[in-house]
């Protein structure tokens, strides 16, 4: 049972972490970390030194702290509304534009007095992760209407035509968002006076709860939770005395919000005990300058803790632990209040706790805070790690998204190039940009079948494309990219997400040989860079299949790539054999491990003159020294054939068909060549490999 609630729990979570909004806001976030570390230090610096009371030429700095967070909302807006857009395939700039005119026009954020443009920050501060979702997809809706498009295929270039049709959609959302936003916010309106009339005469713990809950879930969905929080809720609920002598500002910033919101410093501690968490401890360490001044901003968005549903629970459980130990501790006399003033937020933790105790027990209560926040993080994060998505894995997963988007960046120059001569190319062109755009690119996996024992030994990884309406096709666009020299950005993304992929496999312990295409030219023109970087991790896991045009094209280079992949136990192989430019001399100069036999080699119906040819070219590839692999095997005669050529590894539908990687996996956990050996250990009483 506990199990299968787990399952469905990450089943659940990668769901939320892989959805276009969360992965768009997650980008922009990321993308406004500079600004974070920059505003953040610019301020720490002038309320420590005091700057800018000590000389005129500084004194733009006493309001930098109230203008630049004051911008904050609308460079969140403009963030979020480019990677949303782009993830959405609208463009990037307009859309972004669209969001700030309905934004600015609507919520009062920016407001004219007397002729003077002025900015009211604290209005519209949850519009600016509304207003972009709103307008992004009403305008990606529209896009996709005919009926919408002012141009159609013409002479005009894609870039134009494109914008061109953006004209009567960004009209349509203007003038709808103008048109319902007053009802809208009149509806939120109501909604904060609700909050703000809630009866004022809670308890302390009331208050503490209310406080601590509110304000982390906001700052789970991207809001700055505490500035937010003051907005909705009375005076009396957020400034108050916990004890008679310590009011609820220093409580929270020296017993509870150890590190910044979230009690980071648990979390910093945590990560640095993770095992084979590089992502984690990286952002850790990222972060553990600027959590010493209380600024969590870097871990909140770059682990990321936003929308991250296996660090919610903790996040929220962290502070209300210590605001509950460290309030029994004052009650009960341990710890004694010796500062009743104002100790500013951004005291770095055990001083904080010093100047508001004068004692080595404020200091002593906050070190075991911090070890319970890491006690009470460090299994989440572990889920955390195992489960979900971060680091390259999301960068990877948006590249799925955007191959469509970087392909029509490269179009637009080459369609200028070939106007003249090449309408039909071009044409043809619009139809794959348009196809990429509206579907997402995956890898499928076909398993290599022992034909004698029908184990698995290993996949072949093979690009598919998942079309708009659910249905799966092959890379039926990959000759017309070739034709326009675009086919290095889907050899990149079939790079990336084999890597990804690998890593899948090698968490349920498994390290099966998969083998992927790269284009000859990619290849020769340093592309193996990037496999190696890549894939040098994975030692004797990764076979790059290459067609002999690459040897024909330049075949000392070719000769000298191989070699260095075979130093990083890469190897090499070479595919569809058989067919095109194969010439049997060349085989004697080969470098390479593995040789595929085209199915088109194979016999038609048992024609004897064409098995003879099977199995002796198949014999006399062996003797050179080459593994054999046998593609398009579909019939129980064809696998005849291949028994009687010696052939041990074999590929095609009479087996299986390319299958996603979570098929894969069970497929492999079941029927690899790792569970026969294991079993035939354990019948041995020898030692299984995990």
């Amino acid at each position: 049972m506990t199990r299968t609630l787990l399952n469905k729990f990450n089943q659940y979570a990668f769901k939320i972490s892989s959805n276009t909004v969360i992965l768009s806001l997650r980008e922009g976030y990321i993308a406004l970390i500079p600004f974070f570390i920059v505003a953040s230090l610019i301020t720490l610096i002038n309320q420590w030194l005091n700057i800018s009371m000590k000389g005129v030429e500084h004194q733009f700095l006493e309001d930098f702290n109230v203008l630049v967070w004051g911008i904050f909302p609308v460079l969140t807006l403009m963030s979020f509304s480019y990677y949303l857009s782009k993830n959405l395939k609208v463009h990037s700039i307009a859309s972004p534009i669209l969001v700030f005119t309905c934004f600015t026009a609507t919520t009062g954020y920016i407001t004219i007095s007397d002729g003077d443009l002025a900015i009211n920050h604290r209005m519209g501060a949850l519009y600016s992760l509304l207003m972009p979702v709103v307008c992004c997809y009403f305008l990606s809706y529209l896009e996709r209407l005919r009926v919408f498009r002012l141009v159609g295929v013409s002479s005009i270039s894609l870039f134009l035509r494109k914008h061109l049709n953006l004209i009567l959609p960004y009209l349509i959302v203007t003038s709808v968002v103008l048109l319902l936003f007053p009802y809208i916010d009149m509806v939120a309106d109501a909604t904060v006076e609700l909050l703000r009339s809630l009866n004022p005469h809670w308890n302390v713990f009331e208050k503490l709860s209310m406080q601590l809950i509110i304000s982390h879930l906001l700052w789970f969905i991207g809001v700055h939770g505490d500035n937010t929080y003051q907005l909705l809720v009375s005076s009396e609920l957020t400034g108050y005395y916990v004890l008679p002598d310590l009011i609820s500002y220093n409580f929270f910033t020296g017993f509870v919000i150890l590190g910044g919101t979230g009690c980071l410093w648990g979390l910093i501690v945590a990560a640095m005990f993770l095992k084979n968490g590089q992502h984690e401890k990286r952002i850790a360490a990222i972060s553990s300058p600027l959590a010493l001044f209380n600024i969590s901003e870097v871990m909140i968005y770059a682990l990321p803790i936003v929308f991250n549903p296996y660090i919610l629970l903790p996040f929220l459980l962290c502070p209300l632990v210590n605001a509950s130990i460290a309030y029994f501790a004052f009650y009960s006399g341990f710890v004694s209040v010796e500062y009743a003033d104002e100790i500013p937020w951004f005291t770095p933790i055990f001083i904080n706790g010093w100047l508001l105790t004068e004692s080595v027990k404020g200091i002593v209560l906050q070190v075991g805070l911090v070890l319970i926040n890491a006690l009470i993080y460090f299994p989440f994060l572990k889920a955390n790690r195992d489960n979900n998505l971060s680091g390259k894995a999301l960068d990877v997963l948006m590249k799925r998204y955007t191959a469509g988007r970087l392909i029509e960046e490269g179009a637009e120059g080459s369609f200028s190039e070939t106007q003249r001569k090449e309408q039909i190319s071009a044409h043809s062109l619009k139809e794959v940009t348009e196809a990429l755009n509206q579907g997402a690119l995956t890898l499928f996996y076909q398993p290599k079948i022992n034909p004698y024992n029908k184990h698995v030994v290993g996949f072949e990884a093979l690009l598919r494309l998942t079309n708009k309406d659910g249905t799966v096709s092959g890379p039926w666009f990959l000759e017309t990219l070739d034709q326009h020299n675009l086919l290095h950005i889907i050899d990149n993304y079939v790079i990336d997400q084999l890597e990804i992929d690998l890593e899948q496999f090698a968490k349920h312990g498994l390290k099966p040989k998969i083998s992927f295409n790269i284009s000859p030219q990619n290849l020769l023109t340093g592309g193996y860079r990037r496999i190696i970087k890549a894939f040098a991790k994975f030692p004797g896991q990764v076979e790059v299949e290459l067609l002999e045009s690459s040897y024909i094209e330049d075949f000392n280079k070719t000769v000298t790539i191989v070699d260095a992949l075979k130093k990083n136990k890469i190897a090499c192989a070479m595919d569809d054999f058989g067919t095109g430019y194969s010439c049997l001399s060349v085989l004697s100069k080969l470098n390479i491990e593995t040789i595929k036999l085209d199915r088109s080699l194979l016999p038609e119906q048992l024609n004897s003159k064409s098995i003879s040819l099977y199995t002796n070219l198949s014999e006399m590839i062996s003797k050179l020294g080459f593994k054999l692999v046998a593609e398009g095997v579909e019939t129980t005669d064809e696998e005849k054939v291949v028994k009687q050529s010696h052939i041990e590894c074999v590929q095609g539908f009479l087996y299986f068909k390319a299958m996603p990687v979570e098929e894969a996996i069970y497929l492999y956990m079941t029927k690899g060549d790792l569970v026969d050996s294991n079993n035939m250990a354990k019948d041995k009483g020898e030692p299984v490999e995990e």
